[in-house]
């Protein structure tokens, strides 16, 4: 089959490469659509990890084959695959910390070499704790490019969950790629409303297409512009999608007192912004974290884009198959207008 590997720092290559077989508790999956997700750009760009491996983890697709005893799905069946599930028992499971688990730390989908997600392939096999309890059947009338995005949601639904946002709070959103127009909308669902920024023109017509009140500039006062529509207090919560110190101050200063901020973006060593302790701690705002998602939201996130609660299908601008994989890794990587969500298909060509 053909998959896109990762064999070291910058170098994608499109190659042949066996099909996986499954064991006994396992499924083969034909991947349907991989959404390549800005996390694996990072690893890829500055060469976190050793090669050779194949990434990608936002995968729907439909089961191909069965290892004996796999009795949860049938072949045919059409499928949300997870990459990462929690065993359950642990200390951080206990807690609720299911991205700090021993096993959800390993990763379980793989298309051959170390598993690292798989999906950038045109199978992928799920290890047979995903199959218990990491897959998702999709319903009929629910596109594959759509489904793909239930891992991403969820990741996105933690965040929101772990902000604390309430019915009627306003939410200030900083950056609209595809992450932040996700959070803007789970923000939007859970009765919030929604302040955005962006530079890029198009993607604030497509926040105010999606249900943003409001849609500022970057470049300009975000920060006065949202003290004006807050009765001159700020937002309530700010949701950081975007890397870099202008980002994070910008979502820290149009937080009011006693607001929250959530570091959503900042994914590998590195990342860095400084913090003016003396300007925070006395206006007793809160920095919060939120990464991966969360076994407890899995049902909740897919619920959400099944329904098209939260509209994903517009977010999809290209859709490419995975012998074309290194023009779609340029694409996803360019930021160029007109580009948002690159989905790979299993399809060869």
């Amino acid at each position: 089959m053909k998959a896109v590997v990762y064999r070291g720092k910058g170098d994608l290559r499109v190659e042949d490469v066996p099909v996986p077989a499954p064991a006994p508790g396992e499924m083969l999956v034909k991947v349907d659509a991989c959404g390549i997700c800005p996390t694996d750009l990072k690893k890829i760009e500055k060469g976190l990890l050793a090669g050779p491996r194949i990434f990608g983890h936002e995968i729907a697709g439909t089961v191909a084959a069965l290892g004996q005893e796999t009795r949860a799905f049938r072949e045919g069946d059409r499928v949300v695959v997870h990459h990462h599930v929690p065993c359950g028992d642990c200390f951080y499971c206990a807690r609720q910390l299911h991205a700090q688990c021993p096993l959800y730390k390993q990763n379980l989908t793989t298309a051959g070499f170390e598993p690292s997600g798989g999906g950038y392939s045109e199978y992928v096999l799920a290890r047979e704790p995903v199959v218990k309890r990491g897959a998702i059947p999709i319903p009929k009338g629910v596109e594959p490019q759509e489904a793909a995005f239930v891992e991403p949601v969820n990741t996105c639904l933690k965040a929101v969950r772990k902000a604390r946002i309430a019915k009627g709070e306003s939410v200030l959103v900083v950056g609209q790629g595809p992450i932040g127009l996700l959070l803007m909308q789970i923000a939007r669902a859970d009765g919030a409303m929604a302040i955005v920024s962006d530079t890029l023109v198009e993607r604030l017509a497509m926040a105010r297409s999606l249900g943003a009140e409001l849609a500022l500039d970057a470049a300009g006062d975000v920060v006065g512009e949202t003290l004006s529509h807050t009765e001159g207090r700020g937002a309530d919560c700010a949701l950081v999608a975007a890397p870099g110190q202008r980002a994070f101050d910008q979502a820290l200063a149009a937080t009011r007192p006693g607001g929250r901020v959530v570091s959503f973006a900042a994914t590998s060593p590195g990342e860095t912004v400084e913090l003016d302790l003396g300007r925070l701690t006395p206006l007793e705002k809160d920095v919060l974290t939120a990464y991966s998602s969360s076994i407890d939201l899995q049902q909740e996130a897919a619920e959400l884009v099944f329904s098209r609660r939260v509209r994903v299908a517009e977010l999809v601008t290209h859709r490419l198959p995975v012998a074309r994989g290194l023009e779609a890794f340029a694409l996803a990587t360019s930021h160029a207008p007109g580009t948002l969500k690159v989905m790979l298909s299993g399809d060869a060509a």
